[in-house]
């Protein structure tokens, strides 16, 4: 059974049975008109031009390709495979005849009412005794599948290359950004450190502390959401104190937080005389009052 895939790769199918026979292996090699059929039967174009790059010669592949052409022997092969009135330019035959060596090149084929493709030609000097040019064969194999992949990767490498460059500007403008808000952010600590912090001791010593502790709260909970610190004095704490001072803050008591944390109601009192040493509270300020805005 025929595997349509293969069928399907065929340009034609060769009718071996009556062209490709032989009766022994030097039979085959002795019989020059066999070397025609397979030069026939192969996938890849063959044609042979003089020296006016007139057409003498199609294989079937060629007169395949250009079935609409009619009979093409005889006539200009850039007229036929080009539809053009002159020879092609960076013609790889005519550069064959001048240097009397084999030459190639890639040529995009647009013809009226057929799909763009490219063809790679190989041009070969047929010779004689004399070292003259009698033929120019030219071996001709269709690439547009590669060049197209080409062009693609090409494209691709492009767009990556892009988002490249594209990534590395966010980087920057990103770090740009990181770096200008870790600026302000030491500014607006340093500020306060330097001159509100000063300020608000000094008002101790006129007014009621719990109200200038409450005011200096208030401006730790300001500046926390931009800097996301606390107070220095916070910051002291483990975080077992800032699990007790959490807690103490919700309004729970000793024993309930003894409880919560598994530890000793002892344990959870000398956490709490630890906090207020940390926070250089006297005893005549609540804790939790202090914490509610501290913390």
């Amino acid at each position: 059974m025929t595997d349509p895939a293969n069928k399907a790769a065929w340009l034609f199918t060769p009718e071996a049975k009556s062209e490709l026979t032989a009766e022994s292996e030097q039979d085959f090699f002795d019989n020059p008109g066999l070397f025609k059929t397979i030069i026939e039967s192969i996938q890849d174009g063959v044609s042979l031009l003089d020296l006016d790059l007139n057409i003498r010669y199609m294989n079937a592949t060629m007169r395949y390709i250009y079935t609409d052409q009619g009979d093409a022997i005889g006539k200009r092969c850039y007229d036929v495979y080009h539809s053009l009135k002159s020879p092609c330019k960076d013609c790889p035959s005519l550069l064959c005849m001048q240097t009397k060596k084999p030459q190639t090149a890639v040529v995009r084929y647009d013809r009226e009412g057929r799909e763009s493709n490219w063809h790679q030609i190989f041009s070969i000097p047929v010779l004689n005794s004399k070292n003259e040019i009698v033929l120019i064969m030219e071996y001709v194999r269709d690439v547009t599948f590669q060049n197209s992949m080409v062009e693609n990767m090409n494209e691709l490498a492009q767009r990556f290359e892009a988002l490249e460059y594209q990534n590395k500007l966010l980087a920057d403008i990103l770090q740009q950004k990181k770096q200008s808000s870790e600026e302000l952010e030491t500014t607006i600590s340093t500020n306060v450190e330097k001159f509100i912090k000063p300020s608000l001791e000094y008002l101790k010593k006129t007014v009621n502390p719990e109200n200038v502790d409450m005011v200096n709260g208030l401006i730790d909970e300001i500046v926390y959401p931009i800097t996301k610190k606390r107070s220095t004095t916070i910051a002291g704490l483990t975080p077992r104190e800032l699990q007790v001072a959490s807690l103490i803050k919700e309004g729970y008591s000793s024993k309930e937080i003894a409880d919560k944390l598994c530890v000793t109601q002892k344990a959870v009192d000398f956490h709490r005389l630890n906090i207020r040493k940390k926070l250089q509270l006297t005893r005549d300020v609540n804790l939790r009052s202090y914490l509610e805005v501290h913390l």
